[in-house]
């Protein structure tokens, strides 16, 4: 089984609406979707040092914007990437390989797919279906692209 994973589509921070619509049209291929929820709470290094007070708990920021349906698990997490105890549920279903997509291409889509991979997952990313607020979607999808795609074979010269 490989799940989607889809990073942080929130409405603090939303995408343009068609955006959405081809996210989540490509979302139903998939038998098990697992969905990220940042969550920003008070004290958090998002708020004393980066100034961002959105995504606070419990707040209208926080909500989905695909709706999760029977089946589908939704993570919340207080940081750029997954914690261990994410990292264990997602385990726990099985998964050896996931594809992910949704925001910020440069931020917590990274931020998810390292936590992925250094804990021996598998993570693959749907470039069309990433976008970023900050405008760094394509820098973002070039540090992916370096660091969990695997080498181009070269041409030998004769």
């Amino acid at each position: 089984m490989e799940p989607l994973i889809i990073v942080d589509l929130q409405k603090a921070n939303p995408p343009p609406a068609q955006f959405v619509a081809r996210l989540r049209r490509y979302a139903r291929r998939f038998r098990c979707r697992i969905f990220t929820r940042f969550v920003n709470p008070a004290g958090s290094l998002f708020r004393t040092i980066l100034k961002r007070h959105s995504f606070g708990p419990g707040t209208p920021d926080v909500e989905l914007l695909i709706a999760p349906e029977r089946g589908d698990l939704v993570i919340a997490k207080q940081g750029y990437g997954l914690s261990p105890a994410a990292i264990r549920r997602i385990r726990a279903l099985g998964v050896k390989r996931v594809t992910v997509c949704g925001m910020d291409t440069d931020a917590c889509v990274l931020g998810v797919m390292f936590s992925l991979f250094d804990a021996g997952i598998l993570c693959r990313v749907k470039k069309d279906l990433c976008w970023s607020s900050s405008g760094l979607h394509r820098q973002g999808m070039a540090i992916i692209e370096e660091q969990f795609s695997p080498p181009k074979k070269r041409r030998r010269k004769r």
